[in-house]
């Protein structure tokens, strides 16, 4: 019986040793799991023009949202997930976040939209070996200058001014806006190589005004947490974009690094030694 055994166990071996002889190598080789270098490019922009997007799956009809800021508030999501191990979530393509009046108000009404707005931009991992080893591309895009205007035509408008400045009448008789919607970030292309991996996900502000409260221009903020990891090491960080109702587009991350490269190196200044006595 063992004798039996004993050759089992050793044919197994034998018809497996190609296989693990090679991720052995490659395991053991450094070069192949060492980051030689890593650069997040903007490959190309598209500027959005006059549009009409669909109403989002399950907006409806919102509330009041006591919280958030300027009466805005996010009718998508708060957080989703782009690529997972290496390969295009589930969950993007029905992803998004608007920031839009915190009010009970009727889709219709709010016209005059622009975009999509798309921002592709390429993360790249190189090896010693001067292998790609991660080589990723997401878009972001979002409408925007979505704006109202009741023209006195809807009794909610009367509840909102008095909401809005904390008067009980309204004093124009029309509330405008640059309002997003439509907010998403979805994977282009993924190509992680054998032994890497790569996890990006979006995490979005609460919306914020930051234009008046008669006149509130929405903004928000989405942070895509990454995660690169082998089986020797992981490293992670944030890259943070901001957008708002006018069409602008902020690199937040980019515009910090170029304000740290303005940054000389710190002088050490040469002074004589000073005497207590």
């Amino acid at each position: 019986m063992k004798t039996i055994k004993t050759t089992v166990t050793l044919a197994v071996i034998l018809s497996l040793s190609p296989l693990l002889s090679a991720q052995e190598a490659k395991s053991s080789d450094k070069d192949y799991f060492t980051v030689k270098s890593e650069a997040v490019t903007l490959t190309s922009v598209e500027a959005g023009r006059a549009a009409a997007p669909k109403e989002p799956a399950g907006f409806g009809v919102l509330n009041v949202n006591k919280g958030a800021e300027g009466g805005l508030a996010n009718a998508g999501l708060a957080a989703w997930s782009v690529i997972n191990s290496g390969a295009p979530s589930g969950t993007y393509a029905s992803a998004y976040a608007s920031a839009i009046p915190g009010f009970s108000f009727n889709w219709g009404n709010i016209a005059e939209w622009k975009g999509p707005k798309e921002m592709v931009y390429q993360y790249k991992v190189t090896n010693l070996m001067g292998v790609d080893v991660i080589n990723v591309k997401y878009k972001i895009s979002f409408f925007y200058g979505g704006t109202e205007d009741y023209s006195g035509k809807d009794a909610r408008l009367d509840s909102y001014v008095a909401q809005a400045t904390g008067q009980d009448t309204a004093k124009d008789n029309k509330i405008h806006g640059r309002y997003i919607t439509n907010f998403t970030v979805q994977p282009v292309s993924v190509n992680v190589k054998w032994g890497w991996h790569f996890d990006l996900a979006v995490k979005m502000s609460d919306p914020m005004n930051i234009g008046t409260k008669m006149n509130p221009i929405a903004a928000l903020q989405a942070s895509l947490n990454w995660i690169r990891s082998t089986t020797f090491s992981t490293n992670g960080g944030t890259l943070t974009y901001n957008v708002d109702g006018l069409g602008n587009f902020r690199d937040l991350t980019q515009e910090e690094k170029d304000r740290t490269g303005e940054i000389g190196p710190v002088q050490v200044s040469k002074t004589s030694a000073v005497s207590w006595n």
